[in-house]
């Protein structure tokens, strides 16, 4: 791998690991004043992006970001449930979803799968 295409994949994993720090930071701020279980979910899961951004960031590696990716995904799997079964915390559940997709797909994005491309002539 270049130089330059290293350089371009640890700017797109600052851009990712950003998002998801704001999204940790949204978390916490809607949650703030909030009781039930709906505000509980939101700090935790808060705390866990800001903490999740922060290992990402610092490991820097392919391997963080797929164990990033697997995070992301069962928590998508973990709210399939909930928007099914719970209407206090469908709404929210339905949102987390929709964010465990989104980061999934970017982390795998910067990895990639795992196949070799073809070399060009």
């Amino acid at each position: 791998m270049s130089r330059r295409s290293r350089r371009d994949r640890r700017q797109r994993a600052r851009w990712v690991e950003g998002l998801r720090a704001g999204i940790g930071v949204a978390h916490l701020i809607a949650s703030r004043g909030s009781t039930g279980r709906v505000a509980v979910f939101g700090r935790v899961l808060g705390a866990r992006q800001l903490v999740q951004a922060a290992l990402l960031t610092r490991a820097a590696s392919p391997e963080a970001h797929v164990l990033g990716a697997t995070v992301d995904a069962t928590h998508g799997v973990s709210m399939v449930p909930l928007v099914a079964l719970d209407r206090q915390t469908r709404g929210f559940a339905a949102r987390q979803l929709v964010v465990a997709v989104v980061l999934t797909a970017l982390e795998v994005g910067l990895v990639g799968t795992g196949r070799r491309r073809p070399r060009r002539r």
